[in-house]
């Protein structure tokens, strides 16, 4: 059942990190390896610096600059190989030594907890130890699903919440006040907006009124709900009396703002790049400010099962009505209806990654000791940044011919 589910993804959660297993094993081997130990003493300098940040193209760069002052000093290149293994899985550490993670304590709010990714992010931190306030769409069915969900019913309660209604927003705010009282707590220590919604359709003939639908309900309503709740995030972290670092998440798409912009898309992406924006803009004043918050954005891939299947289906039937409505004609389905219909076939054979990947991302932001500005999910989502870099006449290819099978006339 999904309670036995969930407990399983606790445990996992809560996992070593398997690059932490590979950097000892790297290093005990190395050391074993290298019968000058004098040799490894420059090593440990470049070390140091590698682990300062926990980025792949940082780490790649200091092996580069290291490889002609150490690898000379290395006798065979498996030595160096396992040098390579040790830079790039070196934990993060920091002049105080390693970055500590945060506690696991305080209350979180979650809006889109109906299904997908708020709903399993909502059951995986209740079994972690956080008090969650789930917010929902339709109530009452909701919440008897997500306490099934977790193991720890007594860690979660749930609040209707319509992302777009300042009256929904205000009363969610009251609710979590009192939820936040009655556990003893000053606020919340983290805010993770995973409501959404997804339109397709094509940019020439594509209804302004639902292009101010979609932007309502991923763009404005996630400004709506953290302009609303933040002062609770103040309240419940180190800038009120709390004890550790606040979060602000963000669901944003793919590999962020270096992603190809898909055809048929332009509603959708629009308001994801738009929150990248606004959650860097907010992270930065954060920073300046001095406030003990961290704001991010989570990007995932295709990532399965949600509704946005299930509800896109019915958005796409609407949309075509309203571009008949607006042109006086079928013309904009006769166009383009066949590439969307490719593109929903497309999207319904991607194997994806399962919902639960991003419940555990979750976690890791909540619990690090500084998050990254952003994380991906999912290997399509990793790949798309470096789709997005590559020359504009082979990026558009891989776009349009992994999609849709064509390439069109350029």
């Amino acid at each position: 059942g999904s309670c036995c589910r969930s407990e399983e993804l606790s445990a996992e959660a809560s996992a070593p990190p398997s690059s932490k297993m590979m950097f000892l094993l790297a290093l005990s081997v190395l050391v074993i390896s290298v019968q000058d130990l004098e040799a490894l003493w420059p090593a440990l300098f470049f070390l140091g610096v590698a682990s300062a940040f926990n980025n792949w193209l940082w780490r790649l760069f200091v092996f580069g600059v290291s490889w002609g002052l150490i690898l000379p000093q290395f006798p065979t290149s498996f030595v160096a190989l396992l040098y390579f293994l040790v830079v790039y899985n070196v934990p993060l550490f920091s002049l105080g030594g390693v970055r500590p993670p945060q506690p696991v304590q305080g209350a979180v709010f979650i809006t889109g907890c109906d299904s997908g990714m708020g709903f399993w992010t909502a059951g995986l931190l209740a079994d972690q130890g956080y008090q969650v306030v789930a917010g929902c769409f339709t109530l009452n069915e909701s919440q008897q699903k997500l306490k099934a969900h977790t193991k720890k019913p007594e860690n979660l309660v749930a609040v209707a919440l319509d992302v777009t209604s300042d009256q929904s927003v205000a009363a969610a705010l009251k609710f979590t006040k009192a939820r936040c009282a009655e556990l003893g707590l000053q606020g919340l220590v983290g805010i993770i907006n995973c409501a959404g919604m997804g339109y397709n359709g094509p940019a020439e003939y594509f209804p302004l009124s639902m292009y101010e639908r979609q932007m309502n309900v991923n763009f404005f309503g996630y400004v709506r709900v953290v302009q609303a709740l933040m002062p609770l995030v103040r309240a419940g972290t180190g800038s009120g009396q709390g004890e550790r670092r606040g979060r602000v998440v963000f669901i944003g798409t793919g590999g962020g703002v270096l992603s190809p912009a898909p055809p048929l898309l332009s509603a959708y992406m629009a308001s994801k790049w738009a929150i990248e924006a606004f959650s860097g803009c907010l992270r930065l004043e954060l920073q300046l400010t001095e406030q003990p918050i961290d704001a991010c954005v989570l990007n995932p891939g295709f990532v399965k099962p949600t509704a946005l299947m299930e509800q896109g289906l019915a958005l796409t039937k609407s949309m075509w009505a309203a571009c008949a409505k607006a042109v006086g004609s079928d013309q904009a389905q006769q166009e383009y209806g066949d590439l969307l219909n490719t593109f929903i076939e497309y999207s319904a054979n991607e194997p994806g990654t399962h919902v639960s990947e991003v419940a555990k991302t979750m976690v890791k932001i909540m619990a690090a000791h500084r998050p990254y500005a952003t994380y991906k999910v999912g290997p399509d989502s990793a790949a798309a940044p470096f789709v997005g870099i590559l020359p504009t006449a082979i990026r558009e290819f891989i776009v349009k011919y992994s999609m849709y099978k064509k390439v069109g006339k350029v």
